[in-house]
């Protein structure tokens, strides 16, 4: 957005006679203004004016800014959740079912690629490794009784027959064999672990362990396991993620979908943080409209290099536009709002001091700055520091019985 007009006054002190409208009906002001005018359909409020209390006019300052036009970019707020980045999240769990005899992973924990969560202990794999081993064991048989036949025959001491059994022998055999592999590469193991597994450890039970890895580099998010339990390929025991990028999944309101573009920027903020905001952009917009809310998910990609963003956490943010819409409109500071009764409404300052509450409509929001759709012509002074003391005033005046 370009950057805003200076409309602040200084201090206006309340030094200035507030003149207090309780009997009758003000003199009609002159409604002729040089300015361009909002139009409005609706009648503004009554000419009012706040009765403030004594010692309020001798401590109380309240700060104005002057009703300009200006070129706006519209601005949507909207709020949402941090959530991992889903493409980079992973839940580790088995390949095939075992008990787990020892877990190091923990929640928090920063993890490498590979690094081992948990161990468990598998009967079925240990029988897979075996079969495996007796496999490899009676192929290297086969091959060497094929070889002398092959030998033999080709000096034609052996007969065809012999040869020829030794031949399918050794054929069985390297089918057995890879099939005993694949069947080891199908739950998970790597090419170097087949290739480790040896006969003759200290316990031959160890043929049954396998560890459950990091798939990447990444932190601990969730542990669903404990030392004796049975994990099998559908359980969830661990979800990794990489933090180092967080989305934030924002509802926004159907309304606000013309303004919304994939790629736009994003303004990010947290409760945690609340003097820091987070650079990100528009990486999805859903192409469905949540019935029972009327919002649009909007998906937001935002850097977390130092990990401070957690997913869980509410997020406010303001997703921005790449062009002005439109020509200039009228635009006051969003700080001189007011809500009454359900309506928005600003303190209007004239050149005596007095300040009349006055109905507006709003319209885009920018920034600190909204657009003024009707209740409001240019060059007009509304209060913006102080505003809310002035409603607080207003709304004790009317309970007390007091009319403007």
């Amino acid at each position: 957005m370009t950057a805003p007009l200076p409309r602040r006054a200084s201090a206006i002190s309340l030094c200035f006679t507030l003149l207090v409208s309780c009997a009758g009906e003000p003199p009609p002001k002159d409604e002729t203004n040089t300015g361009r005018a909002a139009e409005s359909n609706e009648p503004r409020h009554a000419a009012t004016h706040v009765d403030l209390p004594r010692e309020a006019r001798r401590t109380i300052l309240l700060d104005t800014a002057r009703v300009g036009l200006e070129p706006i970019r519209a601005e949507i707020q909207a709020t949402g959740e941090i959530k991992p980045n889903a493409y980079r999240l992973a839940h580790v769990s088995p390949r095939i079912a075992g008990k787990a005899i020892e877990v190091s992973g923990v929640l928090g924990q920063e993890v490498e690629a590979g690094e081992s969560l948990a161990l468990l202990d598998s009967l079925e794999l240990g029988q897979r490794k075996s079969s495996f081993l007796q496999a490899r064991a009676n192929l290297e048989v086969a091959r060497r009784n094929y070889d002398r036949e092959a030998r033999l025959f080709e000096e034609k001491i052996s007969s065809e027959r012999e040869y020829l059994e030794a031949k399918n022998d050794f054929e069985r055999g390297e089918a057995a064999y890879q099939a005993a592999r694949e069947a080891l590469r199908l739950v998970g193991l790597s090419q170097a672990d087949i290739d480790a597994i040896q006969w003759g450890t200290d316990d031959d039970r160890r043929l049954s362990y396998f560890p459950l890895v990091a798939p990447f580099a990444g932190t601990v998010i969730e542990r669903h396991i404990t030392i004796g339990e049975l994990v099998s390929p559908d359980s969830k025991p661990f979800t990794i993620a990489d933090l180092g990028t967080v989305w934030v999944l924002l509802d926004v309101y159907e309304k606000d979908l013309a303004h919304l573009r994939e790629g736009a920027p994003v303004r990010v903020s947290v409760d945690a943080y609340p003097d820091e905001q987070f650079a990100g952009k528009v990486l999805y917009v859903s192409r469905q409209v949540d019935p029972s809310t009327r919002t649009i998910e909007a998906r937001i990609e935002v850097g977390n290099q130092d990990g401070r963003l957690r997913p869980g956490m509410f997020a406010r943010a303001v997703i921005g536009s790449t062009e002005a819409d439109g020509g200039e409109v009228l635009v006051i500071p969003r700080d001189a709002v007011q809500r009454i009764r359900g309506e928005s409404v600003v303190f209007v300052a004239d050149q005596e001091g007095d300040f009349e509450p006055r109905k507006v409509a709003l319209g885009r929001e920018a920034g600190n700055e909204v657009e003024i759709l009707s209740g409001l012509s240019e060059g007009e002074r509304v209060v913006t520091e102080g505003a809310f003391y002035l409603k607080s005033t207003m709304l004790n005046e009317e309970m007390s019985g007091h009319e403007h």
